[in-house]
């Protein structure tokens, strides 16, 4: 309703769960076209996206009067910067729907900075065997005051939650810090996490895959190798 009473050009949402559902229902109600998961905004009348699971870009171009664009989390860093927008609020007028949201609650856990913002992320995968194992990932977060995240089949089987996976149909992430153990790196998980400034891969396949995305590998037992990087980390924080 905001964007034909003002006659927007561009509607941008984004590319988390609520906006890849929103977004698709806005464009028809538009009839505009959409471009998801977007990395770059509009240039010349082009936006640019990852495809073929991050290993190339497209630039794509909407030729309808209205584009809706949903843009991947971090894409972009914040900048301080000062602007001379202003915001207006604006109430639709819906008249009866079949549901109606009454509210959100945080899918977070309490403490962690949410996956898209944070700046340390440490991830595993079904090579912690089980998610009864899965403290010696939250003890080496908690020591580096990182978020906790995970691979899609650990998400998909129920060790833990679907709100910390990451990868091409997770969350996209772009953390300072990256630590992966027991995931054996597949196109779709790099899609979500290659534009992290430092990925260390904690395997004991010497040959797995995400060693070559890497900037530090370990091969070694993730038993093994994350209790002794969380006693090293507490020794540099005591």
């Amino acid at each position: 309703a905001a964007a034909q009473k003002e006659g927007a050009s561009a509607v941008v949402a984004s590319h988390d769960h609520f906006g890849r559902a929103i977004a698709p229902r806005v464009a028809v109600r538009l009839q505009a076209g959409l471009v998801a998961g977007v990395t770059e905004l509009p240039a010349n009348g082009l936006v640019r996206k990852n495809v073929f699971s991050g290993k190339a870009m497209a630039d794509v171009s909407v030729n309808t009067p209205t584009a809706v664009y949903t843009v991947t989390p971090n894409a972009y860093g914040v900048k301080d910067a000062s602007g001379d927008a202003t915001v207006e609020s604006f109430t639709a007028d819906i008249g009866n729907v079949r549901e109606k949201v009454t509210g959100f609650d945080s899918a977070s856990a309490d403490g962690q900075v949410p996956l898209p913002e944070a700046e340390l992320v440490v991830s595993a995968g079904r090579g912690l065997k089980g998610p009864e194992n899965w403290g010696i990932v939250e003890d080496l977060a908690n020591a580096l005051g990182a978020t906790t995240a995970c691979s899609r089949p650990v998400s998909d089987i129920g060790w833990r939650p679907h709100h910390e996976h990451v990868g091409q149909t997770g969350i996209t992430i772009r953390p300072n810090l990256y630590i992966a153990a027991g995931i054996s790196g597949a196109i779709q998980h790099l899609a979500g996490v290659n534009q992290s400034k430092t990925i260390v891969v904690i395997n004991t396949d010497p040959e797995a895959p995400f060693f070559k995305a890497a900037d530090y590998g370990i091969v070694g037992d993730a038993f093994e190798v994350l209790p002794k990087l969380t006693a090293a980390a507490k020794e540099l924080n005591d």
